[in-house]
């Protein structure tokens, strides 16, 4: 069977997300690590959230006004070089999820924003990314 070798591979692996933020107070960029086999859906859940309305600092705090700039897909390892830098410390996904659902969460709570389908959609796909139970579309 042609390339099923590659795409076994890539199911074992952990994907790592580098995202940009402008003016984010303790990091300049997040290293954000999922397993491979949900990258199509994370990757499409962070574009959506990526050019919403909710991308602001004033929502999401130093994450807000973020952008992807990499995708490293399907890694076998990850090697951290410089314990003391944040930055070289990938963020598991469930964690980072929780970071960005309790900012969202808040918003709602407050009030400043209405109900829409795109921000129930985010609020369910990263509830879904912070408790592990993201299934992936076969």
């Amino acid at each position: 069977m042609f390339g099923f070798g590659k795409k076994a591979k890539k199911m074992d692996g952990i994907d790592i997300l580098l995202i940009k933020t402008e003016e984010g107070k303790n990091r300049t960029f997040y290293q954000v690590a999922f397993p491979s086999v949900v990258a199509n859906d994370v990757i499409s859940m962070f574009r959506k959230l990526q050019k919403s309305p909710f991308n602001k600092q004033e929502y999401l705090g130093d994450i807000g006004g973020f952008r992807m700039i990499t995708h490293l897909e399907a890694l076998t390892a990850v090697q951290v070089l410089d314990d003391v830098d944040m930055e070289a410390h990938p963020v598991q996904i469930q964690d980072f999820a929780n970071t960005l659902l309790r900012r969202l969460e808040g918003l709602q709570e407050s009030g400043q924003f209405e109900e829409s389908e795109d921000f129930a959609f985010l609020i369910g796909e990263l509830t879904m990314l912070r408790d592990g139970s993201f299934v992936p579309q076969m």
